[in-house]
């Protein structure tokens, strides 16, 4: 079989089709398998450091102080102040950078369970 055209592959691939993968033979197929399965147990590993890390960060008192004035001013703050005479792009632009410090803040905890070895809730 002849393999397909780089563009031929990324209109199955953005279609949701592998079909291309399945033509390769069997021996190249199981050398990524174990490749991608080694790098995600790696990446897996790495990630519960990672977590732990913060977690110890979080239970120290310095830590925890940081912590907690962060989630107070980020997550624990819902609503942010709209300035009267401001255009609807500047509001838009200042609602996207709340989003963008809730978010941090929220991987911040998300790790900080994670090390805890929590139940983690999806963000919605």
């Amino acid at each position: 079989m002849t393999p397909n055209s780089m563009q031929d592959i990324l209109k199955q691939a953005g279609a949701g089709g592998w079909d291309f993968f399945d033509m390769l033979p069997a021996d190249i197929r199981n050398g990524i398998e174990r490749r991608v399965s080694v790098e995600q147990k790696h990446d897996e590993e790495k990630g519960k450091i990672i977590a732990s890390a913060w977690a110890r960060f979080f239970r120290s008192s310095d830590g925890k102080m940081a912590l907690e004035a962060m989630f107070d001013v980020t997550l624990r703050r819902t609503t942010y102040f709209v300035n009267l005479g401001q255009d609807a792009q500047a509001m838009a632009m200042w609602g996207a950078f709340r989003e963008g410090q809730n978010a941090l803040a929220q991987e911040i905890a998300r790790q900080i369970a994670r090390g805890q070895a929590e139940k983690i809730k999806p963000r919605d």
